[in-house]
């Protein structure tokens, strides 16, 4: 009888082959998130990047257009190799 496993020796067995597994996967969980949230630090990162690119193209567009339109309306106040307007003038042509 001294040849054959006891019954409690193949209980560790099982138990410490359990712990080694739920460690196994304890460290892939692990792993795992920190992946996912690499990814999502990343999406997030590329998507400020593009938000700003996108408003930085739409501002400037819009300064673009309401300086074309300010000057324009110069222009048309300095008809005829005339002087530049002064304030008061520059506000009657803004209202006008």
């Amino acid at each position: 009888m001294a040849s054959r496993p006891s019954g409690s020796a193949l209980i560790v067995l099982l138990l410490l082959s359990t712990l080694t597994i739920a460690g196994a996967l304890a460290y892939q969980a692990q792993q795992a998130a920190r992946s996912h949230r690499e990814t999502a630090e990343n999406v997030l990162r590329d998507y400020a990047t593009f938000a700003s690119w996108e408003l930085a193209r739409v501002v400037r567009r819009e300064l673009n257009d309401t300086l074309g339109a300010q000057l324009a309306r110069l222009s048309t106040s300095c008809r005829d190799g005339a002087a530049l307007p002064d304030l008061k003038q520059l506000l009657r042509v803004q209202d006008g």
